[in-house]
């Protein structure tokens, strides 16, 4: 991809088909919430997404937005507000704080409430409030059947106010002018180079660099340096964009994670099945918000589909960790350990008694965040391919061709004992929190702290120093961060 700008082209003449609005690079969840938004406001929306697809990270998500304030809450009785919400969140990221950037968390504190009411009224159902601590009230909201209906929301919205979504368009440059303002852009779709203009500016939700090795060694620790990303495709794009610019970066180094995760399976989930009519996702938000937990079996194990990470109480209990050629690993970094084999991959392995003991709370295999437990019947029914049972070390390591020799060492006195093992597990990115520094209306900032006309930031790629650890507070910032930045970009092409 090419990083300079298009300054020599200032003269360049454009015909009205190549003139938009506000034009958005990444078809994710962000940039969909931006197109939605702007398209909503008035304006000519073009939507870039370089993937035959749109979705990006959003799409392998669980789909919890945490939020304060929003009529979900006020119906089940709960009185919230966002000074309340930035208290919690500080609680996540005590120690980070100096890092951090306040007057992002405050603007994400304060719009994310409106933001989830806004998906509502767009036909997102939303099942919940559920708990997490340390938040102190119920601001966990899970959407039913998942992030695919956000997704088909916000593309159904952006598409009925008239915006053009081209896939398969991968961005080549920004187009500046002699007063470095970004005016336009150049892509490349089916063998062809574009260049198109935005008179109220160009958003960047192109997403994290966690699938980019260059920079992951450049600004990352080595285990998250060599950990494998849910969402190889999120290469840095916007990163490579902007370098011309000078735009300012914020945390680069700073991840949580990696996490140790299994395997996605290669079929469909239940949730990823569902339709997305809306009234059927009303009626399920309403089962999933009411029904007792034994009721929520299918949805658990719909879940354990994505990347869901083993808890750490299995070690506890005496599970093993090793890698896939039966070397024993350290259990008490275990994604760090599992980062740094050849192969970035382990099994956790058990005497069959221990496996038995994670059959009812407090032992539990994994969690559905604010929804339920998954225990091990759960996988042997839901994911029999992540579990391997034997009689010995002997009969699994012919099972996981492994080196018999070196699984009996690691195993010690279970080596002769009847045997569980769960994987294959391996160390995982969700995201990164580096990203470009941006203004509580989303504008990219250049090193000297002043906004770089006519560019915005939203998502990852806007995460402006925030440092957001805690389950539903991407997917607040990425669906809050779009709508501002939409709604503002709009407006701005109306002023010009």
């Amino acid at each position: 991809m090419s990083s300079q700008t298009g300054s020599d082209d200032a003269d360049l003449h454009f015909s009205a088909n190549d003139s938009f609005d506000v034009i958005v690079i990444g078809g994710g969840g962000s940039g969909l919430a931006a197109a939605a938004a702007a398209g909503q406001a008035g304006a000519k929306v073009l939507v870039l997404e370089k993937q035959p697809q749109l979705g990006g990270t959003t799409g392998w998500a669980v789909g919890s937005i945490s939020a304060a304030g929003t009529r979900v809450q006020k119906r089940a009785g709960i009185h919230d507000d966002s000074q309340s919400f930035i208290e919690d969140m500080a609680a996540f990221t005590a120690e980070l704080l100096p890092r951090d950037n306040p007057g992002l968390r405050a603007m994400l504190a304060r719009e994310a409430g409106p933001t989830v009411d806004w998906l509502e009224d767009l036909g997102v159902a939303f099942a919940g409030p559920y708990a997490e601590p340390p938040h102190r009230v119920l601001r966990m909201h899970n959407t039913v059947p998942g992030p695919r209906l956000i997704l088909d929301r916000l593309e159904r919205a952006a598409r009925l106010s008239g915006a053009e979504i081209q896939t398969g368009a991968a961005t080549q440059a920004l187009l500046v002018d002699a007063n470095k303002q970004v005016y336009g852009v150049t892509y490349r779709v089916g063998g062809h180079e574009r260049r198109v203009m935005a008179r109220g500016g160009v958003i960047l939700a192109s997403g994290d660099f966690s699938g980019n090795d260059t920079m992951r060694q450049a600004h990352l620790a080595s285990a998250a340096a060599r950990a494998v990303p849910i969402n190889p495709n999120n290469r840095g794009d916007g990163f490579a964009l902007v370098q011309p610019l000078k735009a300012a970066l914020c945390n680069m180094d700073a991840i949580f994670g990696p996490q140790l995760r299994f395997r996605r399976a290669s079929r469909l989930g239940l949730n990823e099945r569902m339709p997305t009519w809306p009234w059927l996702a009303k009626a399920a938000a309403f089962f999933f918000t009411h029904a007792p937990s034994w009721m929520l079996k299918p949805l658990v194990r719909s879940l354990m589909i994505a990347n869901m990470s083993p808890s750490e109480r299995l070690f506890e209990a005496g599970a093993v960790l090793v890698a896939s050629n039966g070397q024993l690993l350290d259990p008490s970094r275990p994604a760090h350990s599992v980062a740094h084999t050849n192969d970035r991959t382990g099994y956790i392995v058990m005497a069959a008694q221990v496996a038995n003991q994670f059959s009812a709370l407090p032992n539990y295999i994994s969690t559905a965040p604010g929804i339920a437990y998954a225990f091990f019947k759960d996988y042997a029914r839901g994911r029999p391919d992540l579990v391997h049972s034997a009689e010995n070390a002997s009969g699994l390591a012919v099972a996981l061709q492994m080196d018999e020799f070196s699984l009996a060492s690691s195993l010690g006195v279970l080596a002769k004992t009847p045997l569980i093992a769960l994987g294959p597990v391996q160390a995982m990115l969700t995201t990164t929190e580096g990203a470009l520094s941006v203004d509580e209306k989303c504008q990219v900032l250049d090193a000297n702290g002043s906004v770089l006309a006519g560019l915005y930031a939203v998502g990852c790629m806007g995460q402006g120093g925030m440092l957001l650890r805690g389950h539903g507070l991407h997917l607040a910032w990425a669906f809050t961060s779009g709508r501002i930045a939409g709604n503002i970009a709009a407006q701005s092409s109306k002023s010009d």
